[in-house]
């Protein structure tokens, strides 16, 4: 396995603690298991199906996860079955430590060697072959980049994945007004910015699909309620969804 690099400054062990310090804590004292969030995970890939929307011809193979953390999308995406590789990745080695023995174990695959999970930051991708992977899903990771040079070299690795075919859902926390400075912004969240600054960013290296999205996000019946997951549905109103293709 890859050893995890730099993060916020840190090294890797500080790295290690702070997350398994994070999820013992929303696992130990607000009650939640971590690797597990119901049935809503599954209801939850299928919402990100839906969003990528993907034509009836299309015969997905290769799903990635970028920031896999405990692995909530790739359960979710395992228990439905439409793809016959999974990748996670993740910058922290607790993550991946984490999410690994917690994974389905199939009769066809009793090791899950469907399922590769590397960590690694996001702009080094470089164990998985160039345009093989029909949808990459990066959900609340980008705001943690420490600069836009390593938003850049992501974006670029993105893109070298992507099959010609492809398709990339980002979901992030967006700002209503842009803001010069970066101190304002908590610790973990180093960019932040408006919607228009990061489709501009994203449109450098992609053709954006994200009015279509948004429309598929809002007329899904899968999307969070009261129900299924309270965090998201509180929160989900402030984030922003992007579809990314290759130009």
């Amino acid at each position: 396995m890859k050893e995890t690099q730099d993060f916020l400054g840190f090294d890797a062990e500080k790295v290690h603690r702070y997350e398994k310090d994070y999820f013992d804590f929303q696992q130990s004292k607000e009650g939640f298991d971590i690797t597990f969030y119901g049935n809503w995970q599954v209801d939850f890939a299928k919402l990100l199906i839906e969003i990528a929307e993907f034509g009836p011809e299309k015969e997905l193979e290769v799903f990635l996860d970028v920031g896999c953390a405990t692995g909530i999308n790739l359960r979710g995406v395992d228990e439905l079955g439409i793809f016959s590789k999974l990748y996670g990745t993740d910058i922290s080695n607790y993550m991946i430590n984490t999410v690994i023995p917690s994974m389905p174990k199939h009769e066809w695959s009793p090791d899950s060697s469907y399922t590769d999970f590397y960590a690694t930051p996001s702009h080094d991708l470089s164990m998985i072959e160039n345009g093989i992977v029909d949808l990459l899903i990066c959900t609340q990771v980008l705001e943690h980049l420490t600069s836009k040079e390593n938003l850049i070299k992501t974006l670029e690795e993105f893109k070298r994945v992507l099959h010609p075919e492809g398709k990339i859902i980002i979901i992030l926390p967006v700002e209503t007004k842009e803001r010069n400075n970066e101190e304002e912004h908590n610790h973990l969240h180093k960019l932040m910015h408006t919607n228009k600054w990061w489709t501009k960013e994203f449109s450098k290296h992609f053709k954006s699909e994200s009015f279509k999205a948004r429309i598929a996000f809002k007329k899904s019946k899968l999307k969070p309620d009261r129900n299924s997951d309270k965090n998201f549905y509180n929160n989900y109103p402030s984030w922003e969804i992007f579809r990314l293709v290759h130009k």
